[in-house]
């Protein structure tokens, strides 16, 4: 449930204030999906809770259902505890009922509020994301900067040990109107800085960095970095993990995790293709793993030893995208002061994975052809052909031959790529897969944020393996990443997970008072899918397909669940 606020605004200010009339005082409310604005009347109060009646419901177990009341009597604004589990502070000191002043910070249960007067004409305190909101922005962004050939930038902006609410002010003072703030943790905050080239963004980071407290900040670029919101998010990890850990790659480049069929039908195709040199089409939805895969393939035969060398295509602007595969001669095009090999000469003897490659642009198609067949490549603004020896290894998540029909790609190519053609099952398939797969994201997170959680609750597990997984295994990683940034414990809660995933999984059991969530909630969650799974067999005579349709789920897994819950035998008794 996102946070909502039945309060309206005022414009009339505390008393004693040195703004205009016209000002308005302000809760700001810091929570683990974002930031909320509540506007206060005088007179009027506003209570906080994790459900309704509360004028401010923030769905966060650490809250009681009416945790704090905050009231503006005359000049002052009070706070008062409502015999919350948790409790409430003023700057770090229980209270029961405490005066706060602008500056002040009041902590109710693991929501952080701070007071504000906020000019009407300049309202400085614009709200920030929840991290959804913010990764669908960052996509339409993305979009925007691919359609006209522009850049883009993506901040990581964290500082250990205080809270965002502590620095927000200074972080907005130096970013333009355009750029938009989500928050990603109780201490860290993304930043999309929209049409920013690489020297904009390092400007900014020495802007942003030093200070009290002081920012730590990592950027990465569109479309240097990646094609998607997914893709940029992963890349700022990386980058960290090669800050802090130099020899440890990312596990999604590491070993393949296999536990379902479908996934070890592709192994086994794998260890196939590895001897051989022929072209190989990985098809499969955006992070299903494809250069996990691509990378398989390479270690595991003759060409290992030399370089892997990948490019997303649809990241690179089409007019820059031939310079990329074959390179360049000085002078080829404005920007070209000296020659460069493309990824063709720089992966000599090795592999090139073409990843995306129903996004090459026509004229790339063409030439890409000519050196699947020639063998060798001709720089951009150069007529000498240079002899190149690559295994090419293409991967896309569209329907090549679909686009063949509608003109979009180049027959002949389709048929030079797909020799064999590898299908990769998503996430949502390979359910089985969805815990080790998160232990293994768990054990890398801790590593590169020397944190220390060991676990991941029954709760949070079963709506990991309750959700869709649009993004598939990259967005499971950013996943327990973030979540391991959230994590108050030793263990990852269904409260650390983000608000989609959270709401993913189907409807749970109601949280007792306390606001802990009961022992046995796997249980109930379990008893709850098997009723729902056995009502729609009986709806449709025991047929699965149809029962999969219409409780919205992928065939396999309404199968792997009838398996695990044991749900055949019972419907047949």
């Amino acid at each position: 449930m996102s946070p909502t606020s039945k309060s309206k605004p005022s414009d009339t200010t505390l008393r004693g204030d040195t703004t205009s009339q016209h000002a308005r005082t302000t809760l700001v409310l810091y929570h683990r999906d974002g930031a909320s604005v509540v506007h206060m009347d005088k007179g009027r109060p506003v209570v906080v809770g994790r459900s309704a009646p509360s004028d401010v419901v923030i769905s966060d177990q650490g809250l009681s259902r009416q945790h704090a009341r905050f009231l503006w009597e005359d000049r002052d604004i009070w706070v008062e505890d409502l015999g919350s589990t948790n409790g409430t502070k003023r700057n770090g000191e229980p209270v029961t009922r405490a005066k706060v002043s602008p500056g002040d910070e009041v902590t109710v249960g693991p929501v952080v509020v701070s007071v504000h007067v906020v000019s009407a004409v300049d309202e400085e305190l614009r709200g920030f994301d929840g991290l959804d909101r913010f990764v669908a922005a960052l996509a339409e962004e993305i979009t925007r900067a691919r359609t006209f050939r522009r850049s883009l930038g993506l901040l990581l902006v964290r500082a250990r040990d205080t809270h965002v609410s502590r620095w927000a002010g200074r972080l907005r003072s130096v970013l333009r109107p355009v750029d938009r703030v989500g928050i990603y943790g109780p201490n860290a905050v993304l930043v999309a800085l929209p049409e920013a080239t690489a020297d904009a963004v390092q400007a900014l980071m020495l802007r942003i960095a030093g200070g009290d407290p002081a920012l730590e900040c990592g950027a990465v670029t569109f479309p240097h970095h990646g094609g998607s919101a997914d893709e940029l998010i992963a890349a700022l990890h990386v980058a960290q993990r090669t800050d802090r850990a130099p020899a440890r790659a990312p596990s999604e480049t590491g070993s393949v995790i296999v536990k379902n069929p479908a996934m070890k039908q592709v192994m086994t195709t794998v260890k196939r293709l590895a001897g051989s040199t022929i072209a190989v089409l990985i098809h499969g939805e955006t992070g299903t793993g494809k250069e996990v895969i691509a990378r398989a393939i390479h270690d595991s035969g003759p060409r290992k030893k030399q370089p892997l060398r990948s490019i997303n295509c649809a990241a690179i602007p089409g007019m820059l995208i031939e310079s990329v595969l074959f390179g360049h001669e000085q002078g080829a095009f404005t920007s070209a002061d000296k020659s460069a090999r493309g990824i063709f000469e720089q992966a000599g003897g090795g592999t090139v994975l073409l990843d995306e490659i129903g996004e090459l642009a026509p004229t790339a198609q063409a030439a890409l052809l000519r050196v699947l067949e020639t063998k060798k490549v001709t720089r951009v603004g150069g007529d000498k052909e240079i002899a190149v020896d690559v295994r090419v290894i293409a991967a896309t998540h569209r329907d090549l031959e679909a686009m063949v029909q509608t003109g979009c790609f180049r027959e002949d190519l389709l048929y030079r790529l797909n020799t064999i053609t590898v299908r990769i099952p998503p996430l949502r398939e390979r359910v089985e897969e969805i815990r080790p797969l998160a232990e293994r994201f768990l054990k890398d997170a801790n590593a590169q944020a020397g944190t220390d959680v060991r676990s991941i609750d029954p709760a949070a597990l079963a709506a990991l393996e309750a959700y869709a997984w649009p993004g598939n295994v990259r967005e499971l990683r950013n996943a327990i990443e973030r979540a391991v940034v959230l994590a108050e414990g030793k263990s990852i809660a269904l409260v650390d997970l983000t608000e989609r995933i959270r709401g993913g999984s189907h409807a749970a059991p109601e949280v007792e008072p306390s606001g802990e969530l009961p022992a046995d909630y796997r249980d109930h969650l379990r008893r709850y899918e098997t009723e729902l799974i056995l009502r729609a067999l009986h709806k449709h005579g025991g047929n699965q397909t149809e029962a999969a349709k219409a409780l919205h789920l992928p065939l396999r897994t309404l199968v792997h669940k009838i398996q695990t819950y044991g749900i055949k035998k019972k419907f047949d008794r």
